[in-house]
Order: structure tokens, then C-alpha cells, then sequence
């Protein structure tokens, strides 16, 4: 007699270019189509990430903002981050508004018309609370965690309180941390059992990162300078406004380096700005978004993560992945990626002042530059797709 399928739901907030959608959709493309009906669920429409689900998986969304056509142009997102930044953070604030007002049970019901084994919100804030007030008492509820709720709150403005928080994460059968400090920070702000937290790596596809790195790239390297680069949202998590200060310092200190960041947000007018009155247009450049940001990353020396929260870095792991050494802040994951004392890379407090000296002692000491080559290329092995995966598969074994 054949087995039946387990039915699993995943939701998140859109496909866009984001880690924790590059991650979704890794994993339900690798797993046993066999054993498992996988269905995806947007809240928006938006998001260029949708065309690259297998075949096998559905594909479903609550709200559809225009036709569900494939942008044409190679490196645009399908997001609304072409629109100015004023209206982009105003349309943010009011989404936060909209979904902490709205009755989340009318709409599941309106939205979820299937019967679902598994129910998976694969994203903190707005997924969280939607899942949570699913109907269907038979199934099983996964909250994923993608990064420190202490240090990155953006995800409460959905909520009313942070009593509705806790009440919205306690419905679950477990929440999935993406790293052992995001399950540590977890358990702290919200008190929950520690045994219904779990740790689950990434889902990271190697094959497919270093491949597209190999595409011919538009950026031309500049052969006498050392090639920085940073990969991320403009937005403040991610603390742009540091790193180019760090930099200007660095080029104060009369290194011979350029910096490149890929990447649109609300914070893109204030780096524009701080790049031009700092006479920096020579140095630095905003590349936007990029639907293949591995054919530039490729051509770095060096990757720099400023971020303030991160949960497991995509973007820190895909720069391992392609032998790129790593200087970054100390947000959660970076330890286990890097080490605990600097084994695969740099990982320097959470400040300035501490980035700008990381950086600047691998500027400053060409051995420990070629140091850092050779560990960081040993530090690759550590992501296994089809171990990932499979560890994942183990939520549904019941």
C-alpha cells in the first residue's frame, strides 16, 4: 500500500531577495516529494524568489498587489523598492498597523481552504501571528526564528503587547531557531519552555552559489585595490551608516580600498548622502539589488558583515562558501560559522570602533590576509545541503 503524502504549509511574508526566503525555498526544493504535498504561502505577491520554487511545489498568496507576471529586467526584485524611500517606509508602517489591528482568524479562514499535517511560520512577526490562529487543531505548528528577537524587535510592531507575543509563540509545537545564541535570546524575552526550542541550520545550496558565481559580471575590479563588499537591506539592522564611516577611516589611514554594497532600502538617501559629502564616489559604490549577487561577491577580497542582529547570516555563509574571508560584528551565528576564537575569520565586538580595528588589522598584515584564505575555504565543508535538509525532515517523521 503506498504512503501517503504528509501535507505541509509554509508561509512567509513575500519571495523576495531576502536569506530567510533564499532558505525556504533551498529547503522545499530539496525535499522528498515522496513523502511530502509542499505547499507555499505568501502574504504579498512580491518577490522574485516565487520563480525559482520547483515545479513540485505549489505556490499560493493571500493578497496580490499586480499581475503575477516574471519581471523581465534580470535584477529587479519584483518588490516595491523602486518606489522612494519616504513611501516605502510609509507603506511599511502601515503595513505593521494593518496586521496588528487585523482579526488574523477571519483571515486564515477566508485564505487556508486546505487541510494542512504541518502549519510552518517560516518567518518571525506577521507569519507567527497567522499561523497561530489557524482552525485546524489537528495539525502540527512550527514558528521559524531567523534572528536575535532581543536585539532586533522590528517583528513586535504587529503585535499589541508583548503578552499577545508570548501568547501568539506559546500555540506552537515548537519554534526553530537558526542558531544556538537566536534560541538562547528566544528563551530569555519570552520565557518559553526550553525543550519545545529547537536549533535547525540553514539550508544552504552550494552548487548553485558557486555556479552563478561564475557568470560573467558587469562590475569591473579595480586590480591595485583591495575589494570590499557587503551584502544586505539598506535598513538600520543592518548599519550601513558604520560601515561607511569604518571606511573612511580606512581610507583616512590611506589603504588602497573600494567598497561595494548590494542591496535596496529606506536607508539608501542617507548612504547616498554620506557618500557624496565625504567625496567618496571614487571609492564606493551602491550596486542595488542583485538577482545573482554571487558573480560580484566572487571578484571581493574581503566580506564585511555590519549588521547590528542577524540570525544566521546568509550572506556571512555564501562568502564562506565562495572562499571569501569574513570580517563581521558579533551577532548571533557568527561564532558557530567563524569560530570561537577566530578560526575561519574575524568576529570583533558590536561596534564602530571595533569593526573599523578587525578590519584593519587583516588591511595591515598580508600573512594573516592569506591566513584567513586558506581557513576560510576549510570552513566550507561545514554547510551540507542534503544534511540540512534531512534534519528539517525529521519535524514531520511522526
Amino acid at each position: 500500500m503506498k504512503k501517503q503524502q504528509k501535507k505541509i504549509l509554509f508561509l512567509i511574508h513575500t519571495l523576495g531577495g531576502g536569506g530567510a526566503e533564499k532558505v525556504l525555498v533551498n529547503l522545499v526544493n530539496n525535499m522528498d516529494y515522496k513523502k511530502y504535498d509542499i505547499t507555499v504561502m505568501t502574504l504579498l505577491d512580491v518577490g522574485e524568489l516565487r520563480y525559482n520554487l520547483n515545479k513540485e511545489v505549489k505556490y499560493k498568496t493571500t493578497i496580490k498587489l499586480r499581475k503575477n507576471k516574471k519581471v523581465k529586467t534580470k535584477d529587479k526584485s519584483g518588490s516595491l523598492l523602486n518606489k522612494s524611500n519616504k513611501f516605502i517606509i510609509l507603506i511599511a508602517k502601515m503595513y505593521a498597523l494593518m496586521w496588528k489591528c487585523m482579526p488574523t482568524k477571519l483571515l486564515y479562514k477566508i485564505f487556508v481552504k486546505e487541510k494542512y499535517d504541518y502549519e510552518i511560520s517560516f518567518l518571525e512577526g506577521i507569519s507567527a501571528k497567522f499561523i497561530s490562529s489557524s482552525s485546524n487543531k489537528d495539525s502540527k505548528k512550527y514558528a521559524w526564528i531567523h534572528v536575535d528577537l532581543i536585539n532586533q524587535t522590528k517583528s513586535s510592531n504587529v503585535f499589541k503587547n508583548i503578552k499577545d507575543e508570548i501568547k501568539c509563540y506559546n500555540k506552537f509545537d515548537n519554534i526553530i531557531c537558526v542558531s544556538k545564541v537566536v534560541k538562547e535570546q528566544f528563551i530569555k524575552k519570552y520565557n518559553i519552555d526550553e525543550d519545545k526550542v529547537l536549533v535547525k541550520y540553514n539550508s544552504i545550496d552550494k552548487n548553485e552559489i558557486i555556479s552563478k558565481s561564475k557568470e560573467k559580471c558587469s562590475y569591473v575590479k579595480d586590480n591595485k585595490s583591495i575589494l570590499l563588499c557587503s551584502i544586505g537591506r539598506l535598513n538600520g539592522q543592518k548599519a550601513y551608516d558604520r560601515l561607511l564611516r569604518v571606511f573612511k577611516k580606512l581610507l583616512d589611514d590611506k589603504f588602497k580600498i573600494k567598497l561595494i554594497i548590494i542591496g535596496e532600502g529606506t536607508s539608501k538617501d542617507e548612504l547616498e548622502n554620506y557618500i557624496k559629502e565625504n567625496d567618496m564616489g571614487n571609492y564606493v559604490k551602491l550596486l542595488g539589488f542583485k538577482s545573482n549577487p554571487y558573480k560580484y561577491l566572487k571578484q571581493s577580497d574581503l566580506f564585511v558583515c555590519s549588521s547590528k542582529a542577524e540570525g544566521f547570516s546568509t550572506v556571512v555563509t555564501e562568502s564562506i562558501i565562495l572562499g571569501i574571508p569574513v570580517v563581521t560584528t558579533d551577532c548571533s551565528g557568527m561564532k558557530e560559522m567563524l569560530g570561537e576564537n577566530n578560526e575561519y575569520g574575524i568576529v570583533t565586538e558590536n561596534d564602530e570602533e571595533s569593526l573599523y580595528e578587525g578590519i584593519k588589522k587583516l588591511l595591515s598584515n598580508k600573512e594573516l590576509f592569506e591566513y584567513y584564505k586558506k581557513q576560510v575555504k576549510k570552513r566550507a565543508n561545514f554547510f551540507d545541503l542534503k544534511n540540512s535538509v534531512k534534519e528539517v525532515e525529521r519535524l514531520f517523521s511522526d
